[in-house]
């Protein structure tokens, strides 16, 4: 190789060198100016836009629900969101606007119901919930079984119908009443019934213990026993068996109404039942007058108004009152079985049970 050809080697490796360094130069500056810019900021029109305040809606947010309040029989008001990030199932439902459900009239009571709380991911048209509804309606229990759906709309608990949107759902089951308590059958039955709704409405809920369910019913089966009184009044007379004419005259001459056949009551102004009237079940020279103590309200004055009502129809039929028996009842053992009735009244309120309340009336009907 000629000294020409060395010299022509050398000189591109040297140009080949200055041309990598260059454009490393060239690269480096172009890197610093990227730096440089992007420590200084740029401006991010969705980051930096100033966003217009939402003004405060005067219904609560998606986030704040009417829970219902358990453990007082006292009517539950509603309260606001800054009062609870709950909402209240008041115990007077108002009536629903033009387009609303219509308000569920039955009241969760911690005593008597066992209430599971469905929460729905997203909220769920009317049909839905109607058609995941459906099955717990098809059972049949013993004791009585409710559900109620949150209309976010309306504000408050209603009966789910097709036109609404629901968030959230209660579903209950009464756990005992003066004839039968919740059993372990019945309590998974309802379970059951109650995770298949869950399903359906893609919902949240905290299966309770069954078992627990089961001895709380027990308990208070046995606890409400003890209240489970009633005080009768007989009328015995020579003139029996009496016509459905003479009884419906002697019954209307005391104020009473009639209530089936061969049976008619005295009911208050609420239209509670204070006693009842009719026919004895296999005597039938008598008739027989019986106060259901825990179902009448004290204020009423129910054994009063059951032996004045007993007299009018004794004067009537030509009878007489006696007890159980057979000895003669006048309105001066009235006092004696007043203040009894009195000690009982006092132990049911201290029970959480007042006679006649609306407690009561599910309880001992």
């Amino acid at each position: 190789m000629s000294d020409l050809h060395i010299a022509l080697l050398v000189l591109a490796a040297v140009l080949l060198v200055l041309v990598v360094g260059y454009n490393k130069w060239q690269e480096r500056r172009a890197l610093q100016r990227l730096e440089t810019t992007l420590r200084s900021g740029v401006g991010d029109a969705l980051l930096d836009a100033q966003l217009p305040q939402a003004p405060e809606a005067d219904v609560p947010s998606p986030h704040t629900r009417i829970e219902p309040k358990f453990g007082s029989l006292a009517p539950i008001q509603p309260v606001s969101a800054e009062e609870s990030d709950q909402p209240t199932l008041p115990a007077e439902l108002p009536a629903a606007p033009e387009g609303g459900g219509t308000p569920a009239a039955w009241i969760e009571d911690p005593l008597l119901d066992c209430v599971l709380e469905l929460r729905c991911t997203h909220a769920v048209d009317g049909v839905t919930a109607l058609d995941a509804i459906a099955g717990l309606q098809k059972q049949r229990f013993a004791l009585p079984v409710h559900v109620a759906a949150w209309d976010a709309r309306t504000q408050q608990w209603v009966h789910p119908d097709r036109f609404g949107f629901y968030s959230e759902l209660l579903a209950a089951i009464q756990m005992a009443n003066r004839r039968v308590a919740l059993d372990e059958v019945e309590a998974s039955r309802f379970l059951a019934s109650v995770q298949q709704m869950a399903v359906a409405l893609d919902a949240d809920f905290d299966p309770p213990d069954v078992g627990r369910v089961v001895r709380l019913a027990t308990e208070l089966r046995d606890s409400s026993g003890q209240f489970d009184v009633q005080i009768g009044l007989t009328l015995e007379g020579a003139g029996g068996p009496w016509n459905t004419e003479q009884l419906n005259r002697a019954a209307a001459k005391a104020d009473l109404v009639a209530a089936g056949p061969g049976l008619w009551r005295r009911v208050d102004q609420a239209g509670t039942t204070l006693f009842t009237f009719g026919a004895a079940s296999l005597l039938k020279d008598r008739l027989v007058m019986e106060l259901d103590v825990p179902l009448a309200p004290v204020g009423a004055e129910a054994l009063r108004q059951m032996y004045a009502a007993a007299s009018v129809i004794a004067l009537d039929l030509g009878v007489r009152i006696v007890d159980d028996n057979g000895q003669p009842v006048d309105a001066s053992s009235l006092p004696s079985v007043e203040r009894k009735l009195e000690e009982l009244y006092e132990r049911m309120r201290q029970a959480g049970c007042e006679p006649g309340s609306p407690r009561a009336l599910r309880l001992y009907a």
